[in-house]
């Protein structure tokens, strides 16, 4: 478990930032509509943040051993306090829906909300790329004609990312009718609208992703690929592995895991609205398992990089070895480059909790797979070519 430094972790953060217009909702207004649901949700989350003050206080007059304690209990109450943000989160929609811009602080709860799961915190965006969540926040908002500067933005990068291609289209036109300034969002962000409001990226995309469709129909009749679960310190993702097309990275990966391999291995690289790597025994990026194997992206059936890919890392052709990387948005630039071996099918969410870190930025405690195991083979020996290597 991630231990954070009283006072100040993202999550709180963030539900600071958000829990400021409800407290003025609650204390000036009496909407027509019920909030009982979302009162009670607010009154639980507030017990919270009172409790976390508290610690917050202590901290200030604590010596170093008494400060490792309350370290350990916040990072207690952080994980209590994500079910209570979501709960709040949850109630403030059905509110909304049922009377759509009625309570502008509970508009402006949301809107909020919307931008966190998108950006995350900080400069380093941890708890954000959280896609199928931001558009879930964000289709109501648009769909009631919400104009919050740089909304119709933000839900062109969370549409394009889950493969809602009729609401790219939607999101697109919406931005430019509004003349929506992107910049707002942050030079990174405002680069990806750019990107995936380009006519031939959203064409080409919606063609890989009709194709991709009917590759995992198929995939769940015969319902017999590889899968693999990582127990992260930020939560247990399962990984279902491509060995129709990707053979080789898959004899390989099931075989490192069965090893042990990957237990105990660091994320090392994990960079917001991209990816992130891991995979190396060293931790620095440049370790490996001994061996190489064969690049299987330059195949005519090599599967595409969408949001949760699971691809292999390199240092240049048939250089892979056990290092590999899960994708938080569709990677263009690394279809053909790179194998595709796999793709999330469970904890899609846990990759906006992975602790963003650059190889041998200090300060940071980057999260690892604590423990790896093989979900289910398809009962045959995992042998593969191994080419020399690190």
């Amino acid at each position: 478990m991630r231990t954070p430094r009283i006072p100040v972790t993202a999550l709180v953060a963030a539900a600071l930032m958000l829990a400021a217009p409800v407290i003025s909702a609650q204390e000036t207004e009496s909407p027509p509509v019920s909030h009982a649901a979302f009162d009670a949700a607010f009154a639980d989350y507030k017990a919270f943040m009172r409790e976390f003050e508290d610690l917050r206080i202590q901290f200030q007059t604590a010596n170093a051993s008494e400060r490792e304690q309350l370290n350990a209990k916040a990072a207690e109450l952080v994980d209590q306090a994500k079910p209570k943000v979501k709960k709040m989160i949850d109630e403030a929609l059905e509110v909304y829906k049922a009377a759509p811009g009625q309570d502008p602080q509970i508009t402006e709860l949301l809107v909020s909300a919307a931008a966190h799961n998108l950006l995350g915190n900080g400069e380093n965006g941890q708890g954000g790329d959280q896609f199928e969540r931001a558009l879930e926040i964000l289709q109501p908002l648009l769909a009631n004609d919400e104009k919050a500067e740089g909304l119709a933005s933000m839900g062109v990068v969370a549409a394009f990312c889950c493969n809602r291609f009729d609401l790219v289209d939607e999101y697109v036109a919406l931005a430019k009718e509004r003349r929506d300034d992107p910049s707002k969002l942050g030079e990174e962000m405002a680069g990806m609208v750019d990107q995936y409001s380009n006519p031939g990226m959203i064409q080409e995309y919606r063609q890989l992703w009709e194709e991709e469709e009917k590759i995992r129909s198929a995939e769940a009749t015969a319902n017999d690929l590889p899968r693999v679960k990582f127990e992260t310190t930020a939560g247990d993702i399962v990984i279902e592995l491509f060995e129709n097309e990707a053979p080789t990275a898959t004899a390989n990966m099931v075989s490192l895991v069965k090893k042990g391999f990957y237990d105990g291995i660091i994320f090392h690289r994990v960079l917001p609205h991209f990816m992130a790597q891991g995979g190396d025994p060293t931790g620095t990026g440049s370790g490996g398992p001994g061996w190489s194997i064969p690049c299987e992206c330059y195949e005519e059936d090599a599967r595409m990089h969408f949001r949760g890919s699971l691809s292999m890392a390199h240092a240049g052709r048939d250089s892979g070895g056990s290092q590999f990387f899960l994708t938080f948005v569709p990677t263009h630039h690394l279809n053909g480059r790179h194998t595709v071996f796999g793709r999330v099918v469970e904890g899609m969410e846990v990759l906006g909790e992975l602790q963003r870190i650059d190889p041998g930025e200090r300060g940071v405690t980057p999260d690892k797979i604590v423990k790896a195991t093989v979900v289910r083979d398809r009962g045959h020996a995992y042998d593969f070519k191994k080419l020399p290597g690190r």
